[in-house]
């Protein structure tokens, strides 16, 4: 009976909860008092009708939550001002607040003994408390790093060649994607990573400690493990481990085969006798795609159809168009009215906006967004497609329950748009956009070799990424060691290495986008792999991979079969264990890289032909080699800098009540 009354009086509390309905902003005002209701409550809500109640009634609420996160961001990610920074924190810390409360009546349910599956599934994330674990202090601090970061990252201007106010997007892009000035290449390299990675380093350690607080008080053992729950697998590691070792031998073909090419390229430049290529001379800022280097590479007709795309007179506009069109042929939606009216194409002149390309789901059907600073180019032509792949994604699961919209795994969003990338890039459909005339030959191993410098040269920077930040999370790798922990992994993974020797002042990580704006990176490695699978079986079961048409011929445009694959598994988000969707996509419940393996099967017999005589391999290479040991900042010189960031933070955060320098100085790093 004394069980029977405790779950009375929660029921009641719940329902009480449920009467009030504050709005969120409002969530702060009655806290206080709903914590101290729930602290009188023992015992768990097992009804599970009052559950799927409970859920129903706050589910406007979630939506209303995540529009105006997304609206709020959008500002400023489009116009990157103080007042759009304040804005941004203050509705981010109202979120995490309440999040918390959502969290907290959530818990209040026994949600783990639930007999519907469903519910248990929405439940299980929902009763995370995310940031709302802190204190208002330091929800208020890291949101205010967060968009700091932000900041520094899209706002930099670096100096080239005398060449003054230099951005990454396009200027620096443009300097690194040209093949042969050695010199110009490393200037522009050491400027952004010694400009931007020295001044997030100061930011992104407190920001470590704080995200890692708030994932202790949530139960996990560090953020590493928040990020891995997406993947509801113990072993997820070991699972993309093994991946890594399938495609490993391919990678290192590829590698030695570049590096032959560009020790002739760079004749008058001793590239390291380790074997390890230096990072600025593969055409990226991160040497993570190798696409520009093609031309340098291969004596046939170059499969890159930029020069004719400007040729014709293509606009943003048009290569918008023609990627909403390959997802319509298949039968997927067509981008709504609002995508066209809010969208941003390209990059404004009067003022800073984050050009890193996104795609936006602001929970407000039809209201749906890329944002993307457009080059006419053939590689943005691919982006374009990759974006409006989430957007597709995120059409087809909007019935969903707001927590089920999202991909099965992270690496399901990120694979849809290359899916359809892998066909759309064939000679085939480039002759049938115009851009590839129908006389010009193209062969085969050439396709893919420019297929494989983009696809296959970057799944060892997808893998990591994370690796290095996991150590941080972890406590493996102290704060004073994260750069050579970047590098000891870039070399043992990539086979690449600085250009100059590095030191503990800079923080090369933080020189890529997603370390700054605290994206987890695994979800590429992983796309990489699935879309390779995704593409695999749709083009099976469409006839456009037999016994002799190989996979990489295969368009799947027009085929309206393997867009009804898509939609069937698309349109359940996150609703089932990813394994059971990537069977209806995949026909397979596993994660492999036979699929990627098959498709570059051609390729990989003519690497091994070309590389005859050629070292394979870096095994000598040590990453004390490229370390300046001697440099790493005293404790004056770093609490000199962190004094300059708090003068920085501190007119944001003092806006926010109980926030002093007192109590958030202890957070800061020494």
């Amino acid at each position: 009976m004394i069980a029977r009354q405790e779950q009375t009086v929660a029921l009641l509390l719940v329902a009480a909860c449920l009467a009030v309905r504050p709005s969120w902003s409002e969530a702060q005002d009655n806290y206080d008092e709903y914590i101290k209701q729930l602290q009188t409550v023992s015992g768990l809500i097992k009804d599970e009708s009052l559950a799927s109640q409970y859920l129903e009634d706050i589910s406007e609420q979630l939506n209303k939550l995540n529009n105006a996160g997304a609206n709020a961001n959008w500002d400023y990610d489009n116009n990157l001002t103080d007042y759009n920074q304040k804005r941004t924190d203050d509705v981010n810390v109202e979120i995490a607040k309440k999040g918390r409360e959502f969290a907290l009546t959530a818990q209040r349910f026994d949600y783990k003994s639930f007999q519907n599956v469903t519910l248990r599934r929405i439940f299980r994330p929902m009763s995370d408390l995310g940031l709302g674990s802190l204190d208002d202090a330091e929800v208020a601090k890291i949101q205010n790093i967060s968009s700091t970061m932000s900041r520094v990252y899209s706002s930099t201007l670096v100096t080239v060649g005398g060449k003054k106010n230099l951005s990454l997007e396009p200027d620096l892009t443009e300097i690194m994607a040209k093949v042969g000035n050695y010199e110009e290449l490393q200037e522009a390299w050491v400027a952004w990573h010694n400009t931007v990675g020295r001044k997030e380093r100061d930011l992104y350690i407190p920001f470590v400690q704080l995200m890692n607080k708030s994932a202790t008080l949530n139960g996990y053992d560090s953020v590493k493990d928040v990020w891995l729950a997406n993947y509801e697998m113990d072993n997820i590691t070991d699972v993309v481990d093994a991946v890594w070792q399938e495609v490993e031998p391919l990678y290192k073909k590829l590698h030695a085969f570049v590096r032959m090419k560009l020790k002739t390229l760079y004749a008058d430049h001793q590239l390291p006798e380790d074997g390890t290529i230096p990072a600025h001379l593969l055409g990226n800022m991160w040497a993570q795609t190798w696409t520009n280097l093609y031309t340098s590479l291969s004596s046939g007709s170059p499969l890159d159809v930029s020069e004719e795309l400007v040729k014709q007179g293509w606009n943003a506009s048009k290569m918008w168009k023609t990627a909403e069109d390959f997802f319509t042929s298949i039968g997927l939606p067509q981008m709504t009215d609002t995508f066209w009216e809010k969208s941003v194409m390209t990059k404004p002149k009067d003022r800073d906006i984050v050009c890193h390309a996104s795609a936006w789901d602001f929970y407000n059907p039809p209201d749906f967004r890329i944002k993307m600073c457009t080059e006419v180019n053939m590689e943005d032509l691919g982006t374009i497609h990759h974006e409006m792949g989430h957007i597709i994604y995120f059409m087809l699961y909007s019935n969903q329950y707001p927590t089920f919209r999202e991909g099965a795994n992270e690496g399901f969003h990120e694979a849809v748009g290359d899916l359809i990338g892998l066909s759309s890039s064939t000679p085939s459909h480039l002759r049938l956009l115009g851009l590839l005339k129908n006389d010009t030959e193209i062969d085969p191993i050439d396709e893919l070799l420019l297929k494989a410098l983009e696809k296959v040269a970057f799944l060892p920077f997808g893998l990591l990424l994370d690796k290095w930040r996991w150590s941080l999370f972890t406590g493996e790798t102290p704060y004073e060691e994260m750069n050579r922990k970047f590098w000891e992994l870039r070399i043992k993974y990539q086979g690449v290495s600085p250009p100059v020797k590095r030191s503990e002042q800079d923080l090369d990580a933080a020189a890529k986008f997603h370390v700054p704006s605290n994206t987890p990176y695994l979800r590429y490695f992983v796309s990489y792999i699935l879309q390779f699978q995704f593409h695999e079986y749709l083009c099976m079961q469409t006839c456009q991979y037999t016994d002799v048409r190989p996979l990489h011929e295969c368009d799947l445009y027009d085929h309206r079969e393997a867009g009804d694959i898509l939609r069937q598994g698309l349109s359940l988000g996150a609703s089932k264990p990813w394994p059971e969707v990537l069977e209806i996509m995949a026909g397979t419940r596993e994660l492999s890289g036979s699929s990627i393996k098959r498709y570059f099967a051609p390729l990989e017999s003519w690497l091994d032909e070309q590389i005859k005589g050629e070292a394979i391999g870096w095994d000598s290479a040590k990453v004390d080699d490229y370390m300046d040991s001697g440099s790493t900042p005293s404790s004056d010189e770093r609490r000199s800098v962190i004094d300059k960031i708090w003068d920085k933070l501190w007119p944001n955060l003092g806006r926010h009540k109980r926030v002093t320098r007192s109590n958030v100085g202890p957070l800061l790093p020494t």
